[in-house]
């Protein structure tokens, strides 16, 4: 970690005439992340600003830059890239401060969160995807689940299917890719959680991690924070906020065909689609990238998963393996982990 900081350090003081200033005061780590990358805060004698060291060469790091600028452009708030060099693998980054959404919220301010949050997507999902934009399709959508198989169930978990399970699985993964395909394509962030959301100065929302922007499901962003792992809502504010994002659909999209029923499995099953991808993605984190302060959001992932999908007949079976083998055993590997 220090050789990387002090090599961020020499090339950010190389970019000083650009930039605006003559020295760096101080450098600081941020919080740990699910990504790959490293963020610093960069003090200067003028302002601060932030410092990424990300994998040197990637196509990722000109894809962060290349859609800060798309979203930039359509009129949402996200980080401008300041100087970038990546090859070297270094971008630092306007800085939006420490308010995060995720730890932010409380009882008082929460209704007001959510409704910015969802006035945000529909912000996002107004713009005109570009044509270098992926599209999540079906088969992709599948992919993106199996990850549950390879990284949680077998690799953290150490469990074993039998045959009658393994189709069980299969089939449950191709009705959910079913449903999610069959949803409107719009633009996605496709990491729309409170934890990627922040609070800025003048009170408007600025949107963090944007690297995988796709077109997907339209419900996709909107089960992210209606799922939220850090918040989860009791039925009462699942139903107003669903209910305001119909209502605001109407105004700044002008779309009226879609019925509050018709949201609910919308974003059962996107949130299907995600919560399977998500087990897998953290508990890789875990294992192959040695990242394990994600673990504990594993519980309510699975929890999520078990109790909606257990209201479909469709996906009852599944939902009995999640909740009869799965989830005690998750809770037993976590317990010997900690």
């Amino acid at each position: 970690m220090t050789e990387m900081k002090d090599d961020l350090l020499d090339w950010t003081l190389s970019q000083s005439s650009n930039l605006g200033f003559s020295d760096v005061l101080e450098i600081k780590p941020l919080r740990e992340q699910a990504s790959l990358r490293n963020y610093f805060r960069i003090y200067t004698e003028s302002n601060s600003m932030i410092g990424v060291i990300s994998k040197p060469g990637s196509d990722e790091n000109k894809l962060f830059e290349i859609h800060s600028q798309f979203l930039q452009e359509n009129g949402i708030r996200v980080p401008k890239v300041e100087a970038f060099d990546h090859q070297k693998g270094f971008m630092i980054l306007e800085d939006f401060g420490d308010k995060v959404l995720q730890l932010e919220i409380n009882s008082k301010n929460k209704a007001s969160f959510y409704q910015k949050s969802i006035m945000a997507i529909h912000k996002i999902q107004k713009c005109k995807p570009s044509q270098s934009l992926s599209k999540l399709s079906k088969e992709t959508l599948i992919e993106q689940m199996r990850l549950f198989d390879e990284w949680f169930f077998h690799g953290l978990l150490g469990l074993e299917y039998s045959t009658k399970e393994k189709t069980t699985l299969q089939n449950t993964w191709e009705i959910i890719a079913n449903h999610c395909f069959a949803q409107d394509y719009v633009l996605c962030h496709f990491d729309f959680e409170f934890r990627n959301l922040m609070l800025l100065p003048d009170s408007e929302l600025g949107i963090l991690d944007f690297q995988d922007l796709c077109v997907g499901p339209y419900s996709l962003d909107l089960v992210s924070i209606m799922k939220d792992i850090d918040n989860p809502l009791d039925k009462e504010d699942l139903s107003e906020y669903l209910e305001f994002y119909l209502d605001s659909l109407l105004a700044e999209q002008n779309k009226t065909n879609l019925t509050i029923k018709d949201l609910e499995r919308d974003i059962d099953f996107a949130g299907f689609q995600r919560q399977f991808r998500i087990l897998g993605t953290l508990a890789r984190l875990h294992l192959r990238d040695k990242k394990s302060f994600r673990l504990k959001d594993l519980v309510q992932t699975l929890r999520f998963l078990c109790e909606d999908s257990i209201k479909y007949d469709e996906l009852r079976d599944a939902a009995k393996i999640l909740k009869n083998k799965v989830e005690p055993k998750l809770l037993k590997t976590l317990e010997a982990i900690n």
